[in-house]
């Protein structure tokens, strides 16, 4: 259970066992065309191919990785015999384009995920497409590619989200941006007077957000009939669609219907404006206004 070389032919094939050779690098190079994964666990899997410092090698058997598992895995030959050992640090790894690997100084080959170190942060780019493994890696780095250029928001919600009522919502998984509006709820009406109804309250404004997020990050957000916020912004009640005007009572025997409330004010949570009140009349006192209607955070 090893890394076996498979050596290569006199510079000028002579004989039949460089012919042999020749055959067998060539197996060995085909055996690699598909780039199957070579780590899994704490192994390099069997059939494996290597190319170490221009020699190529091939694992006869699951081959096991010293060490405790980490991201990086450090291959070793001492006199021929190649060792592979997890280690913790990347200090001083390069890529080598004599060879088209991960090296150290000391001539050490280093074998691991790209895209995951990439997502880390401990290689400055990708550099083999061989090495890039589809996995839960692959959102992440992504993610950091796209945040770099001002394009997470690509990773987004399927649908339009309503958050109604104070409490937290959870990041879906794959979503690193999201935007929307803050519903702040509307103003309360005016209560009516002797000779004026109450003016109608604003409608609650919107305030626009856009941010970038991770799955299962968790955003709170407080409703009340003063303000909405969420994940720290704040939209205060009122400073929307206007509410209707106050209205003069022809006498005293009559009465002035108070304004509308501004805005949407047939359903909750959209932050319309509560009615002004009606105007006193003769034995009747004037009417209080309505509250507005509670905001909402739509998420989409």
């Amino acid at each position: 259970m090893a890394l076996v070389l498979i050596p290569g032919p006199d510079n000028a094939p002579s004989a039949s066992n460089d012919w042999d050779k020749i055959n067998n690098v060539l197996q060995t190079i085909g055996l690699d065309t598909s780039s199957p994964l070579r780590i899994s666990g704490s192994n390099i899997l069997r059939g494996s191919v290597i190319f170490f410092a221009g020699a190529w090698y091939v694992a006869d058997a699951d081959t096991a990785i010293t060490g405790s598992t980490t991201n990086y895995v450090r291959l070793t030959n001492s006199a021929g015999t190649v060792t592979a050992a997890f280690v913790s640090s990347f200090s001083g790894v390069t890529f080598n384009r004599t060879w088209n690997g991960w090296y150290d100084s000391s001539l050490r080959l280093y074998l691991f995920d790209e895209i995951k170190a990439y997502a880390a942060g401990a290689v400055t780019s990708p550099v083999t497409i061989k090495n890039y493994r589809p996995s839960l890696n692959w959102s992440k780095a992504i993610s950091r590619v796209l945040s770099a250029a001002n394009l997470a928001r690509l990773f987004r919600v399927d649908s339009e989200i309503l958050l109604i009522g104070s409490g937290t919502w959870t990041v879906p998984s794959g979503v690193y941006w999201i935007e929307g509006e803050i519903i702040a709820p509307g103003e309360h009406g005016e209560a009516g007077g002797v000779e004026y109804s109450g003016r109608g309250g604003d409608s609650g404004r919107r305030v626009s957000f856009g941010f970038a997020v991770t799955p299962g990050q968790v955003l709170s957000r407080t409703v009340t009939s003063a303000s909405t916020i969420f994940n720290g912004i704040t939209a205060l009640a009122g400073g929307g669609i206007s509410g209707g005007a106050a209205q003069r009572a022809f006498s005293s025997t009559s009465s002035a219907i108070g304004g509308n409330g501004g805005g949407i004010t047939t359903t909750e949570y959209d932050g319309g404006g509560g009615a002004g009140g009606n105007s006193g009349r003769l034995y009747i006192p004037a009417g209080d206004g309505s509250p507005g209607k509670l905001g909402s955070v739509r998420i989409r």
